[in-house]
């Protein structure tokens, strides 16, 4: 029955604060009318004489109706009006007016208290004295316990009477003797009569929880009236003491939850006072105040689906209320807006900063009440939706809250992830789900809250369509909001081994269906442009692929990519939405992803050939289709990415298939072998390859590229020099290390020439990267040639026995015939390049080649044999003489 009374008195007393606040607002337009009129009159009287501005107009803003005049300025902090001629207009680039907590009006309280001091030690004093009174009543026992609340509630009403005779009797102006007085004996009166109504309900218990509430409410209505007539000070004094009454006074209620509703009534009559009487202070002193009081109720008595009412309707009054309009409609500087370089459109209005402040404070709080229970849990989430819809839709003329929608959308994800991370309720009966016994149901948590995320994504696209300021901001955040929900469960809670793969697909594939028909819809209002609907589109990619991911095969699921990636290029090419680009590049980097790391290498070892050829040639094959239709657009960046992917993927292709073949023909030798690491250098400095191509579509990701071509080009280093070392024929004589095929055309190819081949291109092709490091890279590329032609001409002459001591002559003879073509080679390349440096380079292998002969080989020959070779190298070295004189004249150098 309490309850219920407890009810009906929080619906019927607050009746009587909207009578007073819609009546002193009046009251207040009348005045405005009465002066606009008197300054008509004025004008007409003395041509050429300014009028005065209606009173109480300053720099806060207002709603649309007060630009017609037909409805009372937004809040101030001015208490007193000033003339429009006598104020100066903010400068751009300077806080607005409204801003509460500035160094000047530190300052200023500062010096107030100082020359004022007493009498705030004066209602302090008074107040302790009424709280005293009635303690001193309980330790002496003289006064029974109604005589003492008795006492207690003359005492503060003589207070407030005392307050009020002064104020009417001498006034209350700074010019009175009186000044202040008022305030300090009705404050002090107020928190007197607070006190005594707690008391009779919780030491004494000699009213109901009812009855009290209605006490208090009328109190905190009184306090309100004075407050509006006697200043902010007695404003201060009230509000302070309705809120922190309750726990000065303690005890216990049989219904604890309804201080919800007293705590929030306190906090609505702290807004209406700043919304007629203009000072913003208390607005934030009411919500400093409302938010930490309704967390200590909620940690002594609980009540989750209380606090997430109370919560709420902190938001929706701080929206509504300072403003006094049920529709709200702030204007200026969204929050975001202080952030941007020089902030064009000024600092955000202090409404604005109001409800960016308690939305902020709401949100978080959700986040942390939905850990208390499994019910706690759904009634936040609910009410975290209800939070974007209120500024998606009930505030849809706001363009100034725009931004705040995205807190609590954030908080929705956030309370997903906080029940994993904390191993709250809800997450644990979820996974309880997977040792239960069998014919338990399976609850549908993941997929509800998918549901209501999906609901918030709904909400700001219907913004996004009404003419909001950010129209595209709002579409991203419909494309995302539900999306980041069905992440942060994949991540965090693993609906598919709870639910199964199927349902949990069928999920992401029904979101992506609702994403596909906002794309449509955005498409046929968008134009030409068609950015929201890209968004939606790009979503709709996303969430196809994750499905994909859950129900299809390794081959299966790459293919799925292919498409998916040649899909997106053919939508850019045929409706012109380079969003979509984006879809590309993560196809790419995706297939990539599958086709080297995971399933990646190991899958490629043991796969059939139909599935290694349909995976890699179906990824290859997409991206040189997604080439060909972006290569007439302009789509630079894509093209870049698309087109290091085609080519790296084929090379990593080529490079498994190798692997492949050679161990298919030599059964048992396994991978530690020199060419199979020869070949995965290969695929590794090719993928660094494809990074380092990629860095130049620069932005942000360029640094990340920069650091995973650095990791795969040290794996490709680690591997070749495995390669070089332990597995190099030349030093180990092992069984893995024999060289396998015919002369030349052998393992020595894919073990050492073909990742030096790669370091060859990137150092010829990659002009990018400054010529001091494509000299080391084609310096590693010169050796590792030079390393593969030692090997197969030593090969050639000794075949397995490539370990054994010492040279035979033929070997040697090789090697100097080598060097010689390598020499005319190079000076052949000089002459056609006229290059002077690749001149000097072959001069430089001659000498190594005429050092060789007279100090290794004419060691070992006799005879006419020595004859034969000396004259045979004297023509050749005239010969290339003459050729390196006509070139240092074709290239204008000193030969």
């Amino acid at each position: 029955m309490d309850a219920l009374i407890a009810l009906m008195v929080l619906a019927g007393l607050a009746l009587p604060v909207l009578l007073i606040v819609v009546t002193v607002w009046t009251v207040g337009l009348a005045k405005r009318v009465r002066a606009l009129e008197t300054a008509l009159e004025a004008l007409r009287g003395q041509a050429g004489v300014a009028p005065e501005a209606a009173p109480g107009r300053d720099s806060r803003q207002a709603t649309p109706r007060e630009a017609a005049a037909t409805q009372a300025p937004a809040t101030s902090e001015a208490a007193e009006p000033e003339p429009a001629a006598a104020k100066a207009p903010d400068r751009p680039d300077s806080p607005p007016r409204a801003v509460v907590l500035r160094a000047d009006k530190a300052r200023a309280l500062l010096t107030w208290l100082k020359a004022n001091w007493i009498y705030a030690v004066s209602a302090i004093s008074l107040a302790f004295a009424g709280l005293y009174f009635v303690e001193y009543g309980i330790e002496t026992g003289l006064l029974t316990p109604s005589a003492r609340v008795i006492a207690a509630l003359v005492f503060g009403a003589g207070l407030v009477l005392a307050g009020e005779y002064i104020r009417r009797r001498w006034g209350d102006t700074k010019e009175a003797t009186t000044a202040y007085l008022p305030s300090v004996f009705s404050g002090a009166g107020i928190v007197t009569l607070f006190l005594a109504l707690l008391a009779a309900l919780h030491l004494y218990a000699l009213i109901g929880p009812g009855t009290a509430l209605a006490g208090l409410v009328a109190v905190a209505a009184l306090a309100i009236v004075l407050g509006w007539y006697s200043g902010p000070l007695l404003a201060a004094v009230g509000l302070t003491g309705a809120f922190v009454a309750p726990f000065l006074v303690g005890g216990e209620s049989d219904i604890p939850q309804a201080f919800y509703g007293y705590f929030a009534l306190i906090a609505l009559a702290g807004l209406a006072i700043d919304a007629v009487r203009r000072w913003a202070w208390v607005s934030v002193l009411t919500l400093a105040l409302a938010f930490p009081a309704g967390w200590l109720l909620f940690l002594g008595a609980g009540y989750p689906e209380f606090f997430v009412a109370f919560l709420a309707g902190l938001v929706a009054a701080s929206m509504a209320v300072p403003v006094l309009s049920l529709s709200p409609a702030h204007r200026g500087a969204a929050i975001v807006e202080a952030f941007a370089k020089g902030r064009p459109r000024g600092w955000p209005a202090f409404p604005t900063r109001l409800v960016a402040a308690s939305m902020a404070v709401a949100s978080g709080s959700l986040v942390l009440v939905s850990l208390d229970s499994a019910g706690a849990f759904w009634i936040a989430a609910i009410a975290l939706v209800a939070l974007v819809f209120a500024v998606a839709v009930w505030a849809d003329r706001a363009e100034a809250l725009e931004d705040l929608a995205a807190l609590p959308a954030l908080g929705l994800v956030a309370l997903a992830a906080a029940q994993a991370l904390d191993g709250a309720p809800a997450f644990r009966a979820f996974r309880a789900t997977l040792t239960a016994p069998e014919g338990t149901p399976v609850p549908q948590d993941p997929i509800l809250l998918v549901a209501l995320a999906a609901l918030a994504s709904l909400a700001a696209a219907w913004r996004a369509r009404r003419g909001a300021r950010w129209p595209v901001a709002w579409a991203a955040g419909a494309a995302l909001t539900a999306p980041a929900m069905l992440a942060a469960l994949e991540t965090l809670w693993r609906p598919a081994q709870v639910l199964g793969a199927y349902p949990w697909a069928l999920t992401a594939t029904a979101l992506a269906a609702m994403m596909t028909a906002l794309a449509l819809a955005f498409a046929r209002v968008d134009g030409a442009s068609k950015a929201r609907a890209a968004g939606f589109v790009l979503a709709a990619f996303a969430l196809i692929a994750f499905a994909l991911s859950l129900i299809l095969t390794t081959t299966a699921l790459t293919l799925a990519f292919a498409a998916l990636t040649l899909a997106a290029a053919t939508l850019d090419r045929r409706f012109a939405m380079p969003a979509l680009g984006a879809v590309v590049q993560a196809g790419a980097v995706l297939m990539g992803w599958r086709l080297v790391i995971d399933p990646g290498l190991p899958w490629a070892e043991h796969a059939p050939y139909w599935e290694l050829v349909l995976g890699y040639g179906g990824a290859v094959g997409a991206l040189v289709a997604a080439l060909v239709l972006l290569r007439p657009l302009a789509r630079p960046k894509t093209v870049m990415v698309a087109e290091s992917a085609a080519w790296s993927l084929a090379a990593v292709f080529a490079s498994v298939l190798l692997m492949r073949i050679i161990e298919d023909a030599a059964p048992g030798r396994g991978t530690e072998t020199h060419w199979a690491f020869g070949l995965l250098a290969t695929i590794w400095l090719t993928m660094a390859a494809a990074q380092l191509w990629r860095m130049q579509t620069g932005g942000m990701m360029a640094r990340v590229r920069r650091v995973l071509a650095a990791i795969y080009g040290l794996i490709g280093l680690v591997a070749l020099a495995v390669a070089l070392g332990p597995l190099n024929p030349l030093v180990n004589g092992g069984a893995n290390t024999q060289v396998l095929g015919p002369i030349a055309l052998n393992t020595l190819l894919p073990a050492y020439l073909l990742p030096g081949a790669v370091l060859a291109l990137i150092a010829a092709r990659f002009a990018f990267l400054g010529l001091g490091l494509r000299r080391v890279i084609g310096t590693a590329a010169s050796v590792l040639a030079a390393v593969w032609l030692f090997l197969a001409i030593r090969h050639a002459w000794r075949g397995d026995a490539m370990n054994a001591a010492g040279f035979t002559d033929p070997e040697l003879y090789s090697y100097t015939i080598a060097l010689l073509v390598i020499g005319a080679g190079l000076l052949y390349q000089a002459i056609a390049r006229r290059s002077g440096g690749l001149r000097k380079l072959a001069m430089a292998v001659i000498a190594l080649t005429v050092a060789k002969v007279f100090l290794v080989d004419a060691s070992g020959l006799v005879g006419l044999l020595r004859v034969a070779s000396f004259l045979a190298l004297g023509l050749a070295l005239a010969g290339l003489a003459f050729l390196n004189r006509w070139a240092a004249g074709r290239t204008g150098a000193a030969p």
